[in-house]
């Protein structure tokens, strides 16, 4: 992932995007498999599982847990 400095909303916008593409025109992305392995697989990883404060365990603890 090259630009990892996005907002929330724009990564939250880009994870809809695909996955209406993938909805509507499943064919398009087979053809593209090796892109998305390559690419958005890989940046959707990290994004899933990047924290919050994690240098800082007390600001992380404090952080109030949402339900989405």
């Amino acid at each position: 992932m090259r630009n990892r400095e996005f907002e929330e909303g724009t990564r939250n916008s880009a994870l809809e995007i695909i996955s209406t593409c993938t909805e509507s025109m499943p064919g398009t992305l087979r053809k593209n498999l090796k892109d998305l392995q390559e690419h958005f697989f890989p940046a959707l990883a990290y994004m899933m599982t990047e924290v919050d404060n994690a240098d800082d365990i007390e600001a992380w603890y404090a952080e109030e847990e949402t339900e989405l």
